[in-house]
């Protein structure tokens, strides 16, 4: 928001300047701008806008006050009707006229949110701390072991095996509440089909159990502002409606989607199915993983992948937990393969 002098300047300049383009008449046919107006009309609007604003904005309802010097009165935002008449009531109580004022339906006024803040309840798709590291929050579930939320294997202390390593959310810094305890995480196999030299999983997938306390949202995924556009802004949210238990292999050309912390909503399509995938710099193997041409970024494991269905409905199909080291690819493990190491979710609203 400018300053109001300021304001007022911006007007005389893009009226001048609008009569220099079109090449209007010097003398004015129609009302004269704010600023052309008789100083004594402005500062009487003024003071009234200095007593009123602060009666009306405690009132329950109201978005927002405005001495509106194009309009040459105070105009007040509320967000229903039910609000109107308290305003009434406060003016007509000031000795504010009728002709002095407006009241505008407008929506409320609500902090831009990303998928780094608070949560509270929890939903998928934002942030979490875990250790020294950050990861995201794959998607909150019904567990027979209890109310729960799905992230990566390697988003707790140790790959692989139960340690109980501690959640915060976003960061124990910001908030230093224990949002959810580790679980659950089978430990990585040898032999038979894994490779020598590797252990093997079907799923880069761990739960972790809620603390009491902690409110979470089955069946929500964070929506950012639209897909591969790097917004972390929160400006909705996806309904997990369906989830997919039973599919590994995806067509090629099935376009999936994913939010996470680093990169937010990016889409794109499945470009190889159940691949078996090694991982950079360890011994990690994975059975039947699948490939996405969409963006990623470090933070973005544990990650919710959904097909869209329709409007704001998902169908749930799996938890990202890696990607090329360009970022021009994510790979996901099937939901079906998650529920085979965990045991049976559910993840639907």
């Amino acid at each position: 928001m400018v300053p109001r002098s300021t304001a007022r300047l911006a007007v005389v300049v893009a009226g001048t300047a609008l009569v220099a383009a079109c090449q209007d008449p010097s003398v004015a046919t129609g009302p004269a701008p704010s600023a052309a107006r008789a100083p004594q009309a402005q500062d009487r609007l003024e003071a009234l806008f200095q007593q009123a604003s602060p009666e009306v904005m405690a009132l329950r309802g109201t978005v927002f006050a405005d001495n509106d010097e194009v309009a040459g009165r105070l105009v007040f935002g509320v967000e229903n009707i039910a609000a109107v008449r308290g305003v009434e009531v406060a003016l007509s109580r000031l000795g504010v006229a009728e002709s002095d004022y407006s009241i505008e339906l407008t929506p409320p006024i609500r902090l831009a949110a990303t998928l780094r803040d608070r949560f509270r309840p929890t939903q998928g798709g934002i942030q979490i701390h875990f250790t020294n590291y950050l990861c995201t929050l794959g998607f909150n579930v019904d567990h027979a072991g209890g109310r729960s939320f799905i992230t990566n294997s390697h988003c707790t202390a140790t790959q692989g095996g139960t340690e109980g390593t501690k959640y915060y959310q976003p960061t124990s810094t910001a908030d230093p509440t224990v949002i959810a305890t580790e679980a659950a995480d089978p430990s990585y196999v040898k032999g038979g089909s894994c490779p020598r030299g590797k252990k093997c999983r079907w799923a880069d997938a761990s739960r972790a159990l809620y603390s009491g306390a902690v409110a979470s949202t089955r069946g929500e995924i964070a929506k950012t502002t639209g897909p591969n556009n790097n917004s972390l802004t929160v400006g909705g949210v996806f309904t997990v409606a369906s989830q997919d238990n039973t599919t590994t292999s995806f067509p090629v050309g099935t376009v999936v989607n994913k939010v996470g912390r680093t990169t937010g909503w990016t889409q794109g399509p499945v470009s190889r199915s159940c691949v078996n995938s090694s991982v950079q710099g360890s011994t990690v193997y994975l059975y039947c993983q699948t490939i996405v041409t969409a963006g990623v970024g470090s933070g973005d494991s544990g990650s919710p992948v959904f097909q869209v269905t329709s409007g704001d409905n998902v169908k749930l199909v799996g938890i990202l937990w890696g990607g090329a080291s360009d970022n021009s690819y994510f790979v996901f493990s099937p939901l079906a393969s998650i529920q085979r190491e965990l045991g049976a979710v559910t993840a639907t609203k």
